[in-house]
């Protein structure tokens, strides 16, 4: 019996090994606690067939999270939820296994450590946040000085074909 075109048949507990070993511990070891993942990667990667509904489920399942010691942190993708371009973003727990802690990195919260009901450590900062927040507001002073971000938008989109230009109806 040949085995030519026949792809192995991969369940849900090799899909989340297979995310945990080749993404979640590299980044662990990193020192990252961001990861983004796309399904369509994991897909092919695994060499998988139509079976891009089964990675996405596991991709945002509460049981990747406890194994694997993340948290979703966005998802991004189609109405459908159910897509090669469906990513995820996960937030590390870089203890270790079990629930990233909850909360914004960076937002000043304490988080109890797993399995240490009284100890406490104040939780990763991304590199990014405090970039990220210091954009925050940036154009307040230039909307305001044009009458506003409406006004000034509306003023873009009159002239958006040029002087003389016919508009559209």
């Amino acid at each position: 019996m040949s085995t030519q075109g026949v792809h192995p048949v991969v369940n849900a507990g090799a899909i989340r090994e297979f995310i945990r070993k080749r993404y979640v511990e590299p980044a662990r070891r990193r020192h990252e606690t961001l990861l983004t993942l796309r399904a369509g990667d994991i897909h092919r990667e695994l060499g998988l067939r139509n079976r891009v509904p089964n990675v996405c489920q596991v991709m945002e399942s509460k049981l990747l999270e406890k194994e694997a010691g993340v948290r979703v942190s966005s998802k991004q993708g189609p109405p459908s939820g159910r897509g090669t371009t469906v990513t995820l973003t996960y937030e590390v727990n870089l203890a270790g296994v079990g629930p990233a802690p909850r909360g914004r990195a960076g937002d000043g919260e304490v988080a109890a450590e797993p399995g240490h009901s009284g100890r406490q450590h104040p939780l990763p900062e991304h590199p990014g946040v405090g970039l990220f927040f210091g954009l925050r507001g940036l154009g307040a002073d230039l909307f305001a000085a044009e009458g506003g971000g409406e006004a000034w938008l509306a003023r873009e989109r009159a002239d958006f074909y040029g002087p003389g230009k016919k508009e559209l109806a």
